[in-house]
């Protein structure tokens, strides 16, 4: 991430929260999560992408405009490798004033939750998932081990059945009792 500094750069356009699996010290795969809370600019993301595009690590950008959607913001995807590693940095544009669920809101609920045990707990899920080839969310993960008290593959996959989910939600874990 440090290649790209993106949380500096993408400071000239609002404020950059770092989020997702990294910010919770949960990361397995390589991929970086980014909420940006300013003025939703097609022009300027692009503008700051495409210096980005010109770096011979970065091998893909893709944009989405989701601003008519339940994410109301402007996705950018930037995938560059370091040591023959592909990194994913998704990054999302939203407005100072977005008032749906926000990743960046999630960081320290989920930093306070998680113990070494829930750690381990997701951890081990998330690389079994990976392993496998599995889609999934992480918050799926998250759900599962910190309300439900899932600790394996198995118990998640059984979990899923009845409490995965799509689309946006608004969840945070209870406090670490």
């Amino acid at each position: 991430m440090n290649a790209l500094q993106p949380l500096q750069r993408w400071e000239q356009v609002g404020v950059p929260k770092l989020c997702g699996a990294m910010s919770y010290g949960l990361l397995v795969a390589p991929d970086i999560d980014i909420e940006i809370y300013g003025s939703l600019r097609v022009d300027t993301g692009f503008s700051l992408v495409s210096e980005w595009a010109q770096d011979p690590a970065v091998d893909r950008v893709l944009f989405l405009n989701a601003v008519n959607e339940p994410d109301a913001g402007l996705g950018w995807e930037v995938r560059y490798r370091v040591r023959d590693v592909p990194w994913t940095v998704q990054m999302w544009l939203l407005s100072a004033d977005y008032d749906g669920p926000r990743s960046a809101d999630l960081v320290e609920p989920m930093r306070a939750a998680l113990s070494s045990q829930t750690r381990s707990a997701i951890l081990r899920i998330k690389e079994s998932l990976v392993a496998s080839g599995t889609e999934y969310r992480s918050i799926d993960v998250y759900r599962a081990v910190l309300d439900d008290g899932v600790n394996d593959v198995e118990e998640y996959d059984r979990w899923c059945r009845s409490y995965s989910s799509t689309g946006l939600l608004n969840w945070r874990p209870l406090p670490r009792r």
